[in-house]
């Protein structure tokens, strides 16, 4: 069921993607597609022209090389994800979530949960990012994934949770850029206390 879904995904990532370059190259054929997937050398060198195109941020080149990548190989995590990433910076949400799902359903983890959020969160559907925002956090909590979760229950005004999200990267990282954000948000619930304790962390008394 899975690779249905993967591969139904994919096409529709190609049909709105590589026909837009023309691309001319012929589909696998059925006994490529059932050999054991392997490494070739072909695609040992695309993709390492896709990760030199993406890390000079060659936005629309890495894309085409990417997309050449899955071609060879339609489960490669790592050009789902910087697809993805290439989409949300052109702001193409839509291909950008749909190449962060099929990552999450590849290879679960933190990374692919979280960036999977922050483009439900840049999509405006803060619901499934917190969602998925926990997700990533259950695979392996950090105080910038609970920073990020807490900026998604704000906007859905629910402050509790987002305070808690807050304690919990508190507890995490106590640098300065944490702790003064907790203490914004003791001071935005009424919790004046909670926000002195936290300020006397930040100037010790002599």
């Amino acid at each position: 069921m899975l690779e249905i879904l993967i591969l139904i995904a994919a096409a529709v990532i190609f049909r709105r993607q590589l026909l837009a370059y023309g691309a001319s190259a012929a589909p696998p054929s059925a006994a490529a597609a059932l050999a054991p997937r392997r490494l070739s050398p072909q695609l040992v060198q695309l993709v390492d022209y896709a990760d030199r195109l993406y890390a000079e941020k060659k936005w629309l080149a890495a894309e085409k090389a990417y997309l050449n990548v899955l071609k060879l190989d339609h489960k490669h995590v790592t050009a789902y994800s910087h697809l993805g990433i290439i989409y949300s910076t052109q702001k193409n949400l839509a291909d950008a979530i749909e190449c962060f799902q099929i990552a999450v359903r590849l290879r679960p983890s933190a990374s692919t949960h979280q960036n999977l959020g922050l483009a439900y969160y840049e999509n405006r559907n803060y619901m499934k990012a917190i969602a998925t925002f926990e997700k990533a956090i259950m695979f392996e909590p950090s105080a910038a994934r609970y920073l990020t979760l807490s900026k998604a229950y704000r906007k859905i005004n629910d402050t509790a949770h987002a305070l808690t999200a807050l304690e919990r990267a508190a507890e995490l990282d106590s640098s300065p850029r944490v702790l003064e954000q907790l203490i914004e948000g003791y001071r935005g619930t009424g919790r004046s206390a909670e926000a002195e304790a936290v300020q006397r962390r930040l100037t010790p008394t002599p």
